[in-house]
C-alpha cells in the first residue's frame, strides 16, 4: 500500500523457508483500482510497546468506537485449494456497522470486479480483519465467519454498496502500540460514498 499516492499492489505467492528475511515465490502480480484509499501521509516512526495483546470474544465499547471511525482495514480470506489472500477495504467513517458484540457489517463496493475476496468467502467462510490506528501504530484484530448477503433488499440499505458482509466475530485481539509506523489525517478518498 503507498496510502499517500492511492497505490495498491497485490503479489500472491510462496513463502520459501529460509533462515533470512522472508523470501516470496511471485505466483500472481496485479495493482488494484485507487478508490477507497484514504491518503495518508507517512511520519516518523513511533515507539512499539511492549505489552500483552488483550483478547476477548466480544468487542468492548471501545473496540466498537475504534471500527465506527475506522476508514480501513484489511480483510483476510482463504480458498481451500488457492491458499490465503488479503485486501484492502476502506470507506468514510462509520462504513462499517457494529450491529453488536460479536456482529459486524459493511457494504461491498464497486471495485476491480476480481472478486478474490468474495470468491473465497463464498467457499468458506473462516476470516480475518485487521484494524489499524494511524496515530498510534496499535492494532485490533477480528477472526471469525465471513457471510455475504446478495440480497438487493440489504444492498439498497448501504449508500454505493453492490452486497453487504457480515462478519461473526470468534476472537478479538488488541494490541497497543503494535507496529512502528504512523501516519496523519491525511485527505478522504474522492471515491468513497456518503456516510451512512
Amino acid at each position: 500500500m503507498d496510502f499517500a499516492a492511492r497505490r495498491r499492489y497485490r503479489v500472491n505467492g510462496t513463502v520459501l523457508p529460509t533462515g533470512a528475511g522472508i523470501p516470496l515465490e511471485v505466483r500472481e502480480a496485479f495493482g488494484n483500482c485507487p478508490k477507497y484509499i484514504r491518503a495518508y501521509t507517512p511520519l516518523p516512526d513511533g515507539p512499539v510497546l511492549r505489552v500483552a495483546p488483550r483478547s476477548a470474544d466480544r468487542l468492548d465499547d471501545h473496540q466498537r468506537e475504534w471500527i465506527h471511525r475506522a476508514e480501513l482495514f484489511f480483510l483476510g480470506t482463504v480458498h481451500p485449494e488457492a491458499g490465503a489472500d488479503a485486501s484492502h477495504r476502506g470507506g468514510a467513517p462509520g462504513f462499517v456497522r457494529v450491529t453488536g458484540p460479536q456482529d459486524l457489517l459493511w457494504g461491498d463496493y464497486p471495485g476491480n470486479k476480481l472478486f478474490n475476496s468474495l470468491g473465497n468467502a463464498a467457499v468458506q467462510e473462516g476470516a480475518a480483519l485487521l484494524f489499524l490506528d494511524p496515530a498510534t501504530g496499535s492494532t485490533l484484530q477480528l477472526s471469525g465467519r465471513l457471510r455475504i448477503d446478495w440480497s438487493p433488499e440489504a444492498a439498497s440499505a448501504i449508500p454505493g454498496a453492490e452486497r453487504v458482509l457480515r462478519f461473526t466475530i470468534d476472537n478479538v485481539v488488541e494490541t497497543p502500540g503494535a507496529i512502528p509506523l504512523r501516519w496523519d489525517d491525511g485527505e478522504p478518498s474522492p471515491s468513497n460514498p456518503p456516510a451512512p
